[in-house]
């Protein structure tokens, strides 16, 4: 496949998605341990859900230092110091005796991944040519997909043979291979300016991040509307200052000037229903396979194994029939496709197989993946490639930020259940609570479909080969 790199650019590139393959490893291979986590530590559905909606938060919080750090810092230094952070993290959480100590575990993981992945996907878009970057979007779809495809089968096995902390010991183990072999043939990739660093900044995102995510996390079990409210409102204050501040400041943090791009902007907005739509769903089957229908988390794992594999490949085909047909006639019928899978998920009940949840998973899975990679490289193309280092910073931090806030909203909707149906048994509570969060899920993915139809119409005077070329 000549896709315009030469051989050395190959190594680093496939070196760099070793720990890209790392970090969203660990993000897949936790779903299926949430409830023997809940068991063990002693905690409820919306108390562990922040082992991924705060893990997503954390990384929210870091990308936008992530040009900051590519300037500062050369490529292999950054990389290699990540992942000893990584280790690190990885160590706490096997060891954790309780949840908040879990909870910093995963923090380091956190900080991690959210300065290296913005990074090893601006130096992918940086190497290749932009006639090829359609392909090489979905080589990294592919190894990006691979993670969950392995991820929630193998730890499923893990975690019925040895227990969940095992999972942590093994990443830990693999985080030191990566190093390794880092140090032996990474070598460092120059020409990223070095981006702004605001302490105020970052005190006004991560404040006013964390106080929408603790408000939409708890508002369905709070015992002080008031102070859920309150911290909503003030969260979302926060981050307009934070917004304001960084349209006013010379030098921002987060250009998210960039958003003025309409193109860009729409693509920002489909990538982030979709990514809170499938972290929410992420969290949801495994509970909903091991609480509702009483299967192992193996059978959990297993029964996201299909999509995640079928989704991987969707990725680079996507990737190659974008640089070719373009937007409209790729994006669409994936997201209609994952918009049926959500619906379909919603119609799941108490009489459903661990097999008719797999097919409804699978249906939304490989139509998201489909469509992924098109939107976001649609998005990518329609800016200067001097923008891109910071345009991939402003679409993980929103990405990360809508899943995040997505796990929490939806994890928070299937505890309502307890409010609706107050003299409900367990079992009947947890079917209600699944069945309001794949609708809510199945809501989500049609505003991701809507907005993709009304951003890629074709206007009057716009020609075919022009939204090709987008």
């Amino acid at each position: 496949m000549k896709l315009g790199i030469n051989r050395k650019q190959w190594i680093m590139v496939i070196v760099l998605l070793m720990g890209t393959l790392l970090a969203v490893l660990n993000m897949s291979v936790v779903t299926p341990a949430l409830p023997s986590i809940m068991k063990d530590l002693g905690v409820d559905s919306t108390t562990v859900q922040w082992l991924s909606s705060g893990y997503s938060l954390v990384e929210a919080m870091v990308i936008p230092l992530a040009a900051f750090l590519m300037g500062r810092f050369s490529t292999r230094r950054l990389f290699i110091g990540c992942i000893s952070l990584f280790a690190a993290g990885s160590l706490v959480a096997a060891f954790a005796s309780t949840f908040p100590l879990l909870m910093v575990g995963r923090v380091l993981q956190a900080l991690c991944t959210g300065a290296i992945m913005p990074m090893v996907t601006a130096v992918i878009l940086l190497v290749f040519p932009k006639e090829s970057r359609g392909t090489a979007m979905g080589i990294t779809g592919l190894v990006v997909g691979f993670a969950p495809a392995l991820g929630p089968s193998v730890s499923g096995v893990i975690i019925d043979s040895f227990g969940w902390r095992t999972l942590f010991v093994i990443m830990a183990a693999v985080s030191l291979i990566v190093i390794a072999l880092a140090a032996v043939y990474l070598r460092n990739f120059d020409g990223f300016q070095p981006g702004a660093f605001d302490l105020v900044s970052v005190l006004l995102s991560s404040v006013g991040l964390a106080c929408l995510l603790y408000g939409l996390s708890t508002f369905t079990s709070t015992g002080n509307m008031m102070l859920t409210v309150s911290l909503i409102v003030v969260g979302v204050l926060l981050v307009a200052v934070f917004v304001r501040r960084q349209l006013k400041a010379k030098e921002p943090m987060l250009r998210v000037g960039i958003l003025a791009n309409r193109t860009y902007a729409h693509s920002v907005i489909i990538v982030a229903c979709m990514q809170a739509a499938l972290m929410g769903c992420n969290v949801m089957v495994p509970m909903f396979i091991q609480t509702v229908l009483g299967a192992s988390a193996t059978a959990s794992g297993l029964a996201m194994l299909p999509g995640a594999l079928i989704g991987a490949c969707c990725g680079i085909v996507s990737g190659r029939m974008f640089d070719k047909y373009g937007i409209r006639k790729v994006a669409l019928p994936g997201l209609t496709v994952m918009t049926i899978g959500g619906v379909l998920m919603a119609l799941l009940g108490a009489d459903a197989s661990v097999i008719l949840t797999a097919c409804a998973y699978t249906v939304l899975y490989a139509g998201l993946m489909f469509a992924m990679t098109p939107v976001n490289t649609w998005g990518i193309n329609a800016l200067d490639n001097e923008n891109i280092g910071h345009a991939q910073s402003v679409t993980n931090t929103v990405g990360q930020i809508a899943s995040s806030m997505g796990t929490a909203l939806i994890v928070s909707i299937s505890a309502l259940s307890t409010t609706l149906a107050p003299t409900a048994t367990g079992h009947a509570q947890s079917i209600l609570g699944s069945t309001l969060a794949f609708s809510a899920i199945a809501v989500i993915l049609a505003a991701a479909l809507v907005t993709a139809l009304l951003a890629t119409r074709t206007r009057r005077g716009t020609t075919k080969r022009t939204l090709v070329g987008q």
